[in-house]
């Protein structure tokens, strides 16, 4: 989210928005202390895939994108980044296998001589308090015939259901087309998935977007961007540790949330690997007398 104070208009990005969905107090700290998040293992691998698709939809040989997509990563590992649970060793293997992944099972669906990165823009319609309320951000590909494709890398195979039910990216570049003229509801939404992992597993998550997502993300922006205008980026917002990346190894900002409150011991299972001993019972029958000072001697 950034604010353009001339223009008055207030820019939500569908990323920030998938944070403040997952966690608040998240989406919050990307706005306070964005210099604390940084890449991850996991992202270079994924950006490394993106760039050796972009280079075959550009015209270079599908053949070449492992290649391709292996010198970029060593590129990107020459800067900072985050090691996660992945394992460094298979690292190669798998962008190899999900380079393959694209190429046999889901660039046979793509429709080539489309838009590549494709930014956009566009104003949301409504205004919340003094501010007229935007949303942008990057596609990862728009074919000729209107239909969004945006690549994942992951460690499984979606759930198709839910992303249809719940993908705010899919509303939200569904939204972009629309408004910008570019197609019209409903709009087609794909996800091209690489499941991380040597052997090329690869999976196409069908979605469609109508009038009644765009009227559902209007309801869900608002409340978004009132709560950065009442509360600001100073106060806590609410915290969701509920979450599987609410974890030091997947938030940026683990340190100075939940894991400035609880230590790694806290975190632990009890007992683990130790013996359990329990004491001996006091009886195992149950007195019926009732004469609380039968028994009682007093005598000094």
């Amino acid at each position: 989210m950034r604010f353009d104070h001339s223009r008055g208009v207030v820019f939500v990005r569908q990323s920030w928005l998938n944070d403040l969905i997952i966690c608040p107090e998240r989406a919050r700290f990307k706005l306070s202390k964005p210099e604390m998040s940084g890449a991850s293992d996991a992202t270079i691998m994924g950006t490394a895939l993106h760039y050796g698709i972009e280079q075959v939809l550009g015209g270079a040989n599908p053949d070449d994108m492992s290649t391709i997509a292996l010198e970029h990563w060593e590129e990107l590992k020459k800067q900072p980044y985050k090691q996660t649970n992945l394992d460094p060793e298979k690292s190669v293997g798998q962008i190899e296998g999900m380079s393959q992944a694209f190429v046999q099972g889901i660039m046979p669906n793509v429709q080539f001589g489309g838009q590549v990165e494709m930014k956009f823009s566009f104003p949301l319609g409504i205004v919340i308090g003094d501010w007229a309320v935007h949303c942008e951000g990057t596609m990862d590909y728009v074919q000729p015939d209107g239909t969004i494709w945006d690549w994942k890398t992951a460690s499984r195979p979606y759930y198709a259901k839910e992303k249809q039910s719940q993908s705010i990216q899919a509303t939200v570049y569904s939204a972009a087309l629309v408004q910008g003229m570019m197609a019209g509801y409903p709009v087609d939404f794909r996800y091209g998935v690489m499941v991380r992992q040597e052997k090329p597993k690869s999976q196409i998550v069908y979605m469609q977007r109508t009038a009644e997502h765009h009227r559902w993300l209007i309801h869900t922006l608002r409340p978004a961007v009132m709560t950065h205008l009442r509360l600001g980026t100073h106060e806590s917002w609410l915290m969701n540790d509920t979450s599987a990346l609410c974890s030091s190894k997947w938030c940026d900002y683990w340190s100075i949330c939940k894991g400035a409150f609880i230590s790694e011991e806290g975190l632990s299972l009890p007992f683990q690997g130790q013996p359990l001993t329990f004491s001996e019972p006091v009886s195992d029958t149950v007195s019926t007398n009732n004469n609380p000072q039968e028994g009682y001697n007093d005598s000094k």
